[in-house]
């Protein structure tokens, strides 16, 4: 806090009192005041690299209305534990301004606080006589960006968090502009990005909501804070079963009518996600048979799933149907039926066509024996 130059007369009246000070030094508004703020330290460049040298220009202020003279500069960092300059400004008018400049070499990768205190003749308010600013030295010039997403793998529409830091070197970066963009398998953005800010401790999060297709998508964090930007990469899985019929198989290629036929189909997860359970349902000529639940199915899995149908005669359609109720969200929808068809012929020694060649074989006989009989009864009468 600055004292008015009344209370400053006041004080320097005491003091000369008390001998402390000479009387003569109780000047008044002759006084000369040099005074500096933390926007009176620039550097040129707020974010420098390792190894790179910084210009630090300082404005000094002289609010009092006697020229001040053999004005010193001194410079610090991090507060006045390592002197690194000092430089001389030899007069600044009342109600002036004079310069002060120096190089300091940005040396490791952390933040550092420069500090700044001024000095001149007969300057009797020193509250206002120092101020600090910080930088930031980087690794490479730009900001790392650490993200992770919870959960990494989700269905479509389903919420999901990014969250991370952002660092210049090993400092958090506060108040960092993040802009979190979710990229198709082509790199065309998806939906509508989210932004946020870090916190003191460059901590950010935000919430999304996972697109509707089942792919892998890049969710983009970018980062940007004083000039400087960043960016980091992640995967996000939208994962979605796809449950297919791949072939079915018969016991026996040619039944006959009444044989027992077991009926095997061999289903798959095509998709990206696991199925805890599957019904799969077997039809003849559109008529259901059995329905068999199996599960669970992992991507990439597939199981083989039967059932056991008696023979009827004829050309048959045999339609095997995974999730006929349409309970599983999948991929494709589109390949969960095959048909294969089937031909059962008639029983061996039944049927029509048996009775047909009995009435035949007994009608030949009877014709025999009749002609039989009228033979011999021919017979008799010649004799």
């Amino acid at each position: 806090m600055r004292l008015s130059k009344e209370r400053l007369i006041a004080a320097a009246a005491v003091l000369a009192l008390l001998g402390m000070i000479p009387l003569t030094t109780v000047a008044g508004p002759t006084s000369p005041d040099v005074a500096i703020n933390p926007s009176d330290i620039a550097f040129s460049n707020d974010y420098p690299k390792t190894g790179e040298t910084v210009a630090i220009n300082i404005t000094v202020h002289n609010e009092g209305e006697t020229e001040a003279t053999a004005v010193t500069v001194r410079f610090y960092t991090d507060q006045e534990l390592v002197f690194f300059a000092e430089k001389d400004i030899t007069r600044i008018a009342p109600n002036g301004t004079g310069i002060a400049s120096t190089n300091w070499p940005a040396t490791l990768p952390k933040t550092y606080t420069i500090y700044v205190k001024v000095d001149c003749k007969a300057d009797l308010n020193l509250a206002n006589n120092q101020a600090q600013r910080t930088i930031t030295v980087t690794q490479g010039g730009v900001l790392l960006v650490d993200m992770a997403l919870d959960p990494s793998s989700c269905r479509p529409g389903q919420p999901f968090w990014v969250n991370g830091t952002v660092r210049l070197g090993t400092q958090p970066s506060s108040n960092a502009d993040v802009r979190v963009t979710v990229k198709d398998p082509t790199g065309n953005p998806v939906g509508t990005p989210a932004t946020a800010v870090t916190d003191s401790g460059g901590n950010y999060k935000v919430n999304l909501t996972a697109p509707g297709s089942a792919m892998n998508y890049e969710v983009e964090v970018s980062a940007t804070s004083g000039g400087l930007k960043g960016n980091g990469t992640k995967t996000l899985r939208v994962i979605l079963p796809d449950l297919v019929v791949l072939e079915v198989t018969f016991s026996n290629n040619k039944p006959k009518e009444g044989e027992k036929v077991t009926l095997t189909a061999l289903v798959k997860n095509n998709g990206t996600e696991a199925v805890d359970t599957l019904e799969v349902a077997f039809y003849i000529d559109n008529n259901r048979i059995a329905t068999k639940k199996e599960g669970p199915l992992a991507p990439d899995n597939s199981t083989q799933v039967s059932v056991t149908w008696t023979a009827t005669k004829g050309s048959h359609q045999v339609k095997v149907v995974i999730d006929p109720n349409a309970k599983v969200g999948e991929m494709n929808e589109d390949n969960n039926v095959l048909i294969i068809p089937m031909s059962v012929s008639a029983k061996p020694g039944g049927g029509t066509d048996n009775m047909v060649m009995i009435f035949a074989l007994v009608v030949v006989i009877l014709v025999v024996a009749v002609g039989g009989v009228l033979f011999l009864r021919r017979r008799k009468k010649k004799e």
